[in-house]
């Protein structure tokens, strides 16, 4: 094989490992993002079942506001039952102080239901805040997860293009250069291995005579139909796809 294809296999792995690190450098903030946005789901869910009790703690305090207003205004008219001069007056009276006491048998009716309403969420926001509780905690631990991946990708990012870099420069700078812009346009897979007659890169067949070529190693092949750089390497698996 020549000696710059050899080369060329091993800077061509180690790109495509480079690639994977780089794009799996880019997800992972994304990740953190999507457990940071459901925890803020079930926090802004929260939020809207406090705001709620509060309206309806304001809500009841109001009605029982109004009921004391109410009462007072009962009293009043019952203490003047006494003096009315005329029946009258005292049906008057009578009349207020029933239409009033309904107006208070119906509010202490709408406490009951905001009362009902406010327990009801009140153990809904229990069960809520326990399982955020959990929910935290396990994206924590997911948080330290990733964060640690990240940590071990950019040293192996480093590592790689450290040795990319010092391959690259044993390489040919002409056939290195053909090599990149081969790379360029053919999503970083610019050699392709010649197996069963075929370029694995195009799945095109080799004509006899490159074949011929390509086993020999003395030169750099060209596939006819994808221009990638064919190799010969029977007892190893296809590096493009």
């Amino acid at each position: 094989m020549h000696p710059d294809i050899e080369k060329l296999i091993e800077l061509q792995e180690l790109e495509t490992r480079i690639r994977h690190a780089t794009g799996r450098l880019a997800r992972l903030p994304r990740e953190i993002a999507a457990m940071e946005e459901r925890l803020g789901a079930s926090r802004s869910l929260l939020d809207r079942q406090e705001a709620e009790l509060d309206r309806i703690a304001a809500e009841r305090r109001q009605l029982e506001g109004e009921i004391q207003i109410i009462e007072e205004r009962i009293s009043k008219y019952r203490s003047q039952l006494s003096d009315v001069k005329t029946n009258e007056q005292y049906k008057a009276l009578l009349h207020e102080i029933d239409y009033h006491g309904e107006r208070i048998g119906k509010m202490e009716d709408e406490i009951l239901v905001n009362m009902e309403k406010e327990e009801d969420l009140r153990e809904e926001r229990l069960l809520l805040e326990r399982q955020l509780q959990k929910e935290t905690a396990q994206v924590g631990r997911e948080k330290q997860a990733v964060r640690k991946e990240i940590e071990e990708t950019r040293i192996e990012l480093d590592r790689r293009q450290r040795e990319a870099g010092a391959l690259i420069a044993l390489i040919d700078p002409e056939i290195y250069g053909t090599y990149r812009k081969i790379a360029t346009v053919r999503k970083g897979v610019a050699l392709a291995r010649a197996a069963e007659e075929n370029c694995q890169g195009c799945h095109v067949r080799i004509r006899p005579s490159v074949l011929g070529q390509v086993m020999g190693g003395k030169q750099i092949v060209y596939c006819d139909s994808c221009a990638r750089i064919l190799y010969w390497q029977p007892d190893a698996s296809p590096v493009s796809k």
